[in-house]
């Protein structure tokens, strides 16, 4: 005869669905590229609407990302923000070999500490294979690949955002000032400065300012806030603001010149821009 089995009855717990929120959430990759940058490397600058991963492997570059200058070795990485201009060199002499990785993401916070990054050894090769199987899914349109590769980048952001710190920000007078400068634009976004106006503001000579600014932005000064104020703009339309009220808070009073300059930008009209999104 087969034994009973008995049981020994405990509490029961609550039955509870716990709410997960998917957090980084990415919804598409963009591009995947792996360069070897010669010496005296030295890229212009852009911005774009995604977030970007650059991961230095060897060799030293310096970024500006917004209004700071960071100086990265091998085995750091950086995180750019959607609509953030930013622009690489290679640094002191050495050819770096950099990852770039860049995607569009809902719901990814950067750390409080900082956008550097030092993953650990495997947390290195794991991006390097990562980045390679999404170079390969990008080319041949493989979606199931792809599929793979999103859920393995949510956990490896998660995992690196862990030691996110900002000891590369450069402490050089000139990097401080550019700081500074860029700030100062970000508030007086709704004004039409010139270069002059932004030098007097800054307390310094013209000349000075225009050779921070080709240092550090690889633009001239009057440029940079044209684009600055657009890419305010950009981001204005995508949360729903109309175009006319977009120029006027931006300090346009003509809207006919500031669909000009919008599109001279970012290659559409502002009108066609918001619809998109």
């Amino acid at each position: 005869m087969k034994k009973a089995t008995e049981y020994i009855k405990t509490k029961p717990e609550p039955m509870t669905d716990i709410p997960i929120p998917r957090s980084p959430n990415i919804t598409s990759f963009h591009f995947s590229l792996d360069r070897i940058f010669g010496k005296g490397y030295d890229f212009a600058g852009e911005s774009h609407p995604f977030y970007e991963i650059v991961y230095v492997l060897s060799g030293i570059v310096g970024i500006t990302a917004g209004e700071k200058f960071y100086t990265l070795s091998a085995g750091q990485c950086l995180m750019h923000t959607p609509d953030e201009f930013h622009r690489i060199r290679a640094e002191q002499d050495s050819e770096p070999h950099v990852i770039n990785l860049s995607f569009h993401a809902e719901l990814l916070s950067l750390p409080s500490d900082g956008r550097i990054f030092e993953p650990t050894d495997h947390l290195r090769e794991e991006f390097i294979e990562m980045a390679a199987e999404i170079r390969e899914g990008l080319h041949n349109s493989n979606v199931l690949l792809l599929a793979a590769q999103r859920v393995r980048l949510e956990r490896w952001l998660m995992l690196a955002f862990q030691n996110g710190h900002e000891n590369g920000v450069s402490t050089h007078s000139g990097a401080l000032c550019y700081a500074e400068i860029v700030r100062l634009m970000q508030e007086h976004l709704a004004e039409n400065l010139q270069a002059g106006d932004i030098a007097r503001m800054s307390r310094m000579s013209l000349s000075k300012l225009k050779k921070i600014f080709a240092s550090y932005a690889g633009m001239g000064v009057a440029r940079y806030f044209t684009e600055m104020k657009i890419r305010r703009a950009a981001e204005m339309l995508r949360d729903g603001a109309r175009v006319g009220e977009t120029a006027a808070a931006l300090g346009y009073a003509d809207q006919n010149y500031f669909n000009t300059v919008f599109r001279r930008v970012m290659g559409v009209p502002p009108g066609k821009y918001r619809q998109r999104v």
